[in-house]
């Protein structure tokens, strides 16, 4: 059974940096990603405010973070799932089979996309429903589209669309945006329309894509259907906790893993880094978390001690 001084589970941007930060502090390090690597940073079209950096494609930095990683000893694994974690000897049993004990594990599991949960939604996803407008805003070229959702990462989406789809429709509950100032002004410039205070109460089909979606405004109940061959979701994200809860460790009532100031979790040896531990949904701050669990990882592995 192979032994490792620290295993982070995904291969985010926490993840990354513990690996990052593990090989320079010259611990066995091993980062496991049960897809590739780089999370929804690798996904998004650009990121504009990593401190040193001009604009850049998600899949640009997610490629210097893997080299980085990979230059200073870190392992990196991608298509490799950890299905259940022994916490009290660190022993992770892995999609492949195979068994692998760690002095110090780290999760760095992220979030996943928040789903509307509304009639059409599971049947239509793939047909004209999607949850990532690089992935698939390409599909939509020249067409008419709607994206639900009023912050950063709606905005992000929403501009990458404007230059791609006919039509462009945003939809949120309340009446105007939360995204910061500087997609604000990007947005006013864009051609795209609004339907302010509004909900999607139902996503219409003919049985094989998307024809129209049916908004409900939440201040007057008025519903409105409006003709569309595309849904783009952007409401949010829910935490990927399922395996830290199988594994004992604690949860708040949002299903949020909790730590204190070390990034530490109730189990001795296991940290947490990232949106897995609620939050800001910051680059910055899951790098900055992830810094935090994988010093205070070294400290505990050697005693509190920086020098042995």
């Amino acid at each position: 059974m192979q032994e490792y001084d620290i295993v982070a589970i995904r291969g985010g941007p926490a993840g990354l940096t513990v690996g990052l930060y593990g090989g320079r502090y010259g611990l066995k390090t091993l980062v496991l990603e049960k897809e590739l690597v780089g999370g929804a940073m690798a996904i998004s079209p650009l990121i504009e405010n990593y401190p040193g950096l001009e604009p850049i494609k998600g899949m640009d930095l997610t490629e210097r973070m893997k080299r980085q990683c990979q230059f200073y000893g870190a392992e990196l694994r991608e298509l490799t799932k950890v299905t259940t974690i022994d916490p009290d000897e660190k022993i992770l049993t892995l999609s492949t089979g195979e068994k692998i004990k760690a002095k110090v594990i780290i999760f760095t599991t992220g979030s996943r996309a928040r789903k509307l949960n509304v009639p059409g939604e599971e049947q239509y996803t793939g047909k004209g429903v999607s949850w990532c407008a690089t992935c698939d805003g390409h599909f939509f070229r020249n067409k008419k589209v709607i994206i639900v959702g009023g912050g950063n990462s709606a905005a992000i989406e929403a501009l990458h669309l404007a230059g791609i789809v006919g039509e462009l429709y945003m939809v949120h509950r309340r009446d105007k945006l939360r995204a910061e100032e500087a997609y604000m002004k990007k947005i006013e410039e864009a051609n795209i329309n609004f339907y302010w205070n509004s909900i999607v109460k139902e996503i219409i089909g003919d049985g094989h894509k998307v024809t129209a979606v049916k908004l409900q405004n939440v201040k007057t109940d008025e519903i409105t259907e409006v003709p569309v061959n595309g849904i783009f979701i952007s409401i949010g994200y829910d935490p990927n906790s399922e395996l830290a809860v199988e594994s004992g460790i604690e949860t708040d009532e949002n299903s949020y893993i909790k730590v204190d100031l070390k990034m530490q979790t109730n189990i001795p040896g296991i940290y947490a880094a990232g949106d897995i531990t609620g939050g800001q949904k910051q680059l910055t701050v899951s790098c900055g978390q992830a810094t935090t669990a994988t010093m205070n990882a070294f400290l505990y592995l050697h005693g509190g001690k920086w020098y042995l």
